[in-house]
């Protein structure tokens, strides 16, 4: 922890102010995600504690690692760091990464209560250490996480909906934090009568990695077919996504390449009944090509390639509530996008194509092939991205949180 500094600024709106000594003087994020790019693409908290290990020193918290081979973040490497490996290490400048150790049947109460209490004596230990003091808590992971957010002295307390949840303990966080920030309208109506100080903050992108310029300039994907048009998806091909769908896709663009870039996982999240049924027959069809995980800083090479994105996800209450960050990957890199009435599209209707039904879905995605990458429609997506980038929504929340000492 002593490789981490305070910065002496933090840049707000573009300009570059001095840091008083009533902003926070430190950080610490309990994620739902491993820090880990390896074999994992960069989610919402990964780039919320980049951006905040800008303004201050920055502790990532991990969650605890599964024993389970069919939990989708099972990692044999991951079990053996959290039996024997380092607790802490430095992932990027000023911010520090923090894994818990756990046990096997770590899904019995006794031994997550055991984890769980020297995890957070771990953390308590580490932030004295450092000299944590005027500390932000930022949490976004409602799973047996409340003796590690007791262990963390903060000033602020956020708490940060990603998702649908129907979890007591998130409410318990909902009802005591100081803030609630949440990545759709809807989540925000939902929690917003147990806790008025609630509000929006939508996922964002990256501009330094989703940079059209400099992505166009860089080689085609080598995996990627040479000739013909392709028609794009990118993400984890899980139980939300409505695979039937795909099928009707790659059989009525017969012509053309259904490309679909990301992990299909065994896990618990992965695709069931009829759609596990669609997905054996997508392997079959010949215009179909399933690429696999791609590193996050391929992503944008891919997208650059797409001829039309797609966000074909179920009608379910999870999809309802979320907030795809790939709506606005597609749109860093000017891409015409066909999607489901999930909120970002329905809230970017002039700069997408909704589609409420199999036949309007083909049939627009038919319109996008033909003018969706008119170069005034590519601006105006632009824009959507540029209003969307993680350093000016983070620290926006930044500059609001310090309001609340």
């Amino acid at each position: 922890m002593n490789d981490i500094t305070h910065p002496s600024a933090v840049s707000i709106a573009g300009i570059d102010l001095p840091c008083p000594k009533k902003w926070f003087d430190s950080v610490v994020v309990i994620s739902p995600f491993f820090w880990n790019f390896r074999d994992d693409m960069w989610q919402t908290t990964h780039n919320v504690a980049r951006v905040f290990a800008s303004l201050a020193p920055t502790l990532f918290i991990e969650p605890q690692v599964p024993w389970n081979p069919r939990n989708a973040e099972f990692r044999w490497d991951r079990l053996l760091h959290g039996v024997i490996g380092k607790r802490t290490r430095v992932a990027e400048s000023n911010l520090t990464v923090f894994r818990r150790n756990g046990l096997p049947m770590g899904s019995t109460a006794f031994v997550r209560e055991f984890d769980l209490a020297r995890n957070a004596r771990s953390v308590r230990n580490l932030l004295k250490r450092a000299g944590f003091q005027n500390t932000l808590l930022w949490h976004s992971f409602p799973y047996w996480s409340e003796s590690i957010v007791e262990a963390v002295d903060h000033k602020v307390f956020a708490y940060h909906c990603l998702d649908y949840s129907k979890r007591e303990e998130e409410a318990r966080f909902i009802a005591r934090a100081d803030s609630v920030f949440c990545v759709s309208q809807m989540l925000v109506d939902k929690h917003k009568s147990v806790n008025p100080n609630t509000f929006l903050l939508p996922n964002g992108v990256d501009l330094t990695l989703f940079d059209l310029p400099r992505v166009a300039g860089l080689p085609r994907p080598a995996d990627l077919p040479t000739k013909g048009r392709i028609i794009g998806f990118l993400g984890y091909v899980n139980y939300h996504v409505d695979i039937e769908l795909l099928v009707e896709v790659a059989r009525a663009f017969s012509n053309d390449t259904l490309v679909l870039v990301g992990r299909v996982p065994s896990s618990q999240t992965a695709p069931q009944g009829r759609q596990l049924d669609a997905l054996k027959v997508l392997r079959t069809l010949p215009n179909v090509r399933l690429l696999g995980f791609k590193p996050t800083n391929e992503v944008p090479l891919y997208i650059h390639s797409f001829d039309v994105c797609l966000i074909p996800f179920l009608r379910n209450q999870f999809n309802l509530e979320c907030d795809p960050l790939k709506f606005y990957q597609y749109m860093a890199m000017g891409k015409a996008v066909v999607s489901t009435p999930v909120i970002v599209a329905q809230r970017y209707r002039d700069v997408c194509y909704l589609a409420d039904s199999t036949e309007e879905f083909i049939s627009q995605i038919s319109v996008a092939l033909r003018d969706g990458n008119r170069e005034e429609l590519q601006r105006r997506r632009l824009a959507v991205a540029e209003a969307h980038k993680w350093q000016s929504l983070v620290t926006n929340a930044w500059v609001a949180l310090n309001r609340l000492k």
